[in-house]
């Protein structure tokens, strides 16, 4: 059964169904108030998910998500900024793992915007104050990454962001986690198909989370550590 519950700019899908899996999913209407509800939250003390979630418990309710992909350190791996400072450069490199499935791919919040784009073209964007490079691109101007295989039996549980337009040309942002395991394919297509994104970020393939009030299937006991969070206030 699927749930959408609403907080005006904003609706949230709880175990919303598509293709055979289930998914949750948030839908932010971007525009001069909502740009300033965004941040990114660091896990400095390294709390436990859960002890990170009941930590903001007492403040305005909120949306949080994985931001970025960290080494054990938790240093990310790409590019990464925050309160418009740049404090990690953009990493073009080839590599092992997911982070460097080409085109790899980047989640920039602008002073007005919010921007997934191609990790290449990060620089062409000015007035960052927020900005995570993670991979792959699912989605790249309407196209669905080429490197995906429709019939992949690699399956994660995962979690991606995109942006879309409507027909009066309105900007929304969708976040999304698949509440069972599914492949890069289905997860660029519940983007493509159901939202009508024209870019899409896989934000993460192993560890993911996701927390809006009413969630449901919302991940408990999580034992992985997450170091930075994408946070809005709802």
């Amino acid at each position: 059964m699927s749930f959408i519950q609403s907080y005006g700019q904003v609706e949230t899908f709880s175990n919303y169904p598509f293709n055979g899996n289930t998914y949750n999913a948030i839908v932010i209407k971007i525009d001069a108030n909502s740009i300033k509800n965004f941040d990114i939250l660091e896990n400095t003390s390294k709390q436990t998910h859960e002890d990170f979630i009941k930590s903001l418990l007492s403040g305005p309710a909120f949306f949080l998500i994985n931001a970025s992909i960290s080494d054990t350190s938790c240093k990310p791996i790409g590019y990464f900024a925050k309160n418009g400072q740049e404090i990690q450069p953009v990493n073009l490199n080839d590599g092992q793992g997911n982070f460097y499935l080409k085109p790899n791919g980047a989640l920039l919040f602008t002073t007005d915007d919010a921007v997934v784009c191609e990790s290449s073209q990060i620089s062409s964007y000015q007035n960052i104050k927020y900005g995570i490079q993670s991979g792959p691109l699912l989605l790249n101007n309407g196209t669905v990454n080429t490197q995906f295989n429709p019939n992949s039996v690699n399956k994660k549980i995962r979690c991606g962001v995109g942006t879309c337009l409507n027909s009066k040309n309105e900007k929304f942002v969708v976040f999304c986690i698949s509440n069972n395991t599914v492949s890069f394919y289905e997860l660029a297509m519940l983007f493509n198909k159901k939202f009508k994104c024209e870019n899409a970020l896989c934000l993460e393939s192993e560890g993911c989370t996701m927390y809006f009030p009413g969630q449901s299937n919302q991940v408990k006991n999580f034992e992985g550590l997450i170091c930075n969070y994408i946070y809005y206030k709802l």
